[in-house]
């Protein structure tokens, strides 16, 4: 009987070794809002590099009228084409997060705000709305694998957003 009670303490310690712990989805989905805001500032400051690092190696955007752009190299090439539009700025915010039970997957509804030059010199603001698909990496960093948009007629997204 004693040789039994010396094992239940390690049968739980195995135990809870074998089941991962939960992710805390609150804490997952606000991660996943900041890291998008951060981006956004990384935008803002006009590093390329670091603009494309929150993008996954295999990540595809689907810009308005469009081809899709797969991939880092044909992604960074479509960041420095943005860049080279004459008044070019793009802003946006995060309204509602959803992240997977299993804490590896989410995605974000967001508002974005893009101003640039129209023919005569003159600058337009446009309001859209989009849709980022995230994961995690190896690593546990937020990168987003699919980023798509299209214009919204205001400024938010959701209603009592």
């Amino acid at each position: 009987m004693k040789s039994v009670l010396l094992l239940i303490p390690a049968l739980a310690t195995l135990a809870s070794c074998a089941s991962p712990q939960q992710p805390d989805l609150s804490v997952e989905q606000s991660t996943l809002m900041e890291t998008s805001r951060a981006w956004a500032r990384a935008v803002a400051a006009g590093d390329v590099e670091q603009i494309v690092g929150y993008w996954s190696d295999d990540a595809i955007v689907l810009a308005p009228d469009q081809p899709a752009i797969v991939g880092k190299a044909a992604i960074r090439d479509f960041v420095k084409q943005m860049q080279a539009i004459p008044q070019f700025n793009i802003t946006w915010d995060p309204e509602r997060a959803t992240v997977a039970a299993s804490g590896g997957m989410g995605y974000l509804v967001e508002h974005t705000r893009t101003t640039l030059a129209d023919a005569s010199g003159k600058p337009i603001t446009q309001y859209g709305k989009a849709v980022t698909i995230w994961r995690k990496d190896a690593g546990g960093a937020w990168k987003c694998v699919v980023d798509t948009w299209n214009n919204n007629p205001t400024e938010r997204v959701l209603p009592n957003g």
